[in-house]
């Protein structure tokens, strides 16, 4: 068994399992976000006014 990430032969792209990881890795930077977009936004306000 060989431990590259490749298709079925050596020259196919795994698109689906590509996708997969790509959602796997975006989502749950996106929650964050979407759960700390406030204290976010406050900190990039508070850096920008002396």
């Amino acid at each position: 068994m060989d431990s590259k990430f490749t298709g079925a032969t050596e020259f196919q792209a795994p698109f689906g399992e590509q996708m997969a990881a790509g959602v796997i890795v975006t989502v749950p930077l996106v929650i964050m976000v979407l759960i700390f977009q406030r204290r976010i936004v406050e900190g990039l306000t508070a850096g920008a006014s002396k």
